[in-house]
């Protein structure tokens, strides 16, 4: 009786050591990455875009920047510079955030202000709440309330249509406009 005690005794032990094994390795943690998680964020960071033909597109300089698998881009307190064909600067766009998807399609929210960096371009600023910006086209659009300043005016009015390249902006609706005169 003692060997079918030995074998009974084995058998029960190996199933406890099988069945402790599977506990183990039940609890081994797996990574499983959030999809509403970025894939990497960086810090302070400067990136410049160029375009088909090598010139500079745009510039961007971001206190954060997180970084998404779905081709998504969130900025924190973004500055960029856009730049023309002859590779100069020509407005600085700036904002709480921004959010860049498609590679050229850029969001901007919170305290937007565009400043034009030519002197004697007819638009100076444009101010609102939030705008999109086509980084290829420069094409630019708002349905918020929206403040442009220029030569001698100063429009306001709700939901713009522009283009940065071509000094062109339409204010839709509440357009008021002062203008002031220059006496020689």
């Amino acid at each position: 009786m003692s060997i079918r005690w030995n074998i009974l005794l084995a058998v029960i032990v190996f199933a406890l050591l099988a069945w402790l094994y599977s506990l183990q390795h039940n609890n081994v943690p797996t990574l499983v990455k959030d999809d509403s998680a970025p894939e990497y964020i960086a810090k302070q960071m400067t990136t410049t875009v160029f375009g088909p033909t090598g010139s500079i597109q745009y510039q961007a300089q971001s206190s954060n920047v997180d970084y998404f698998n779905n081709d998504k881009t969130v900025f924190s307190q973004p500055i960029l510079y856009v730049y023309d064909e002859n590779q100069i600067k020509t407005w600085r766009l700036q904002a709480d955030t921004a959010t860049l998807t498609d590679k050229d399609k850029l969001t901007l929210r919170g305290n937007v202000k565009l400043q034009s960096l030519v002197e004697t371009s007819k638009l100076q600023t444009i101010d609102a709440e939030r705008a999109f910006v086509n980084l290829t086209t420069q094409d630019i659009t708002s349905d918020t309330m929206v403040t442009l300043t220029g030569l001698n005016f100063t429009s306001q009015g709700k939901a713009l249509d522009g283009n940065l390249r071509k000094e062109s902006a339409t204010l839709k609706e509440q357009v008021k406009t002062y203008y002031e005169i220059q006496k020689n």
